[in-house]
């Protein structure tokens, strides 16, 4: 019973120490793993305890971390609930579910890249051709992006992030009193959230 119960203790131990040892792996997004499990990402050494084979596991999104999207604000601000709606994703629209994340910025504010990417061209939200019906798609580091409610510089072409893109247009013209923003979708329509 005795050699049960220091079995269990040491046991334990190691797995919190463990734990503990892997909490800079996690800060970043990842999971310690053993090398021989699938990761959808990247595999990164030295963030885990234990042998050599146990590697941190860095998604794709943890990976790539958007740069801030608007003039005006030191990080991406996520638009909260206001009369028109709420701007996280996956949120009730009408007989439909919200496909992107809306990042709150000002109108006529400048909107920048949020990764290294190529710009693929014009993406409209609508088709409609109102004040606001424009935006660009852009691709790289293994995602394409489409931002809503940006008049483009450019819809071809190669930016750095944090190159200037685009200007937003003016959505209280369209939505008077909606929280000004833009609307970040993945091209698969995918959850935008981890990238931001």
């Amino acid at each position: 019973m005795k050699t049960v119960i220091i079995l269990a203790v040491i046991f334990s131990t190691v797995l919190c120490s463990m734990s503990y040892a892997d909490h800079v792996c996690m800060s970043q997004g990842g999971q310690c793993q053993h090398t021989s499990q699938f990761c959808k990402g990247t595999y990164t050494s030295g963030l885990c305890k234990g042998s050599a084979k146990r590697q941190c596991c860095l998604n794709e999104a943890a990976l790539l971390k958007f740069g801030v999207l608007c003039n005006g604000y030191s990080g991406n601000v996520k638009r909260r609930c206001d009369s028109y709606g709420c701007g996280n994703y996956g949120a009730k629209r009408g007989g439909h579910l919200h496909k992107g994340l809306d990042i709150k910025c000002s109108d006529g504010s400048t909107v920048y890249a949020p990764f290294d990417a190529k710009l693929n061209g014009q993406a409209r939200p609508y088709g409609n051709g109102n004040l606001i019906d424009d935006g660009i798609t852009l691709s790289g580091k293994g995602v394409c992006v489409k931002l809503f409610y940006v008049k483009p510089f450019n819809y071809r072409g190669n930016v750095k992030k944090g190159d200037k893109i685009g200007n937003l247009l003016p959505m209280q013209k369209v939505y008077s009193g909606i929280t000004s923003h833009i609307h970040v979708q993945m091209c698969d329509k995918s959850d935008p959230t981890p990238y931001l």
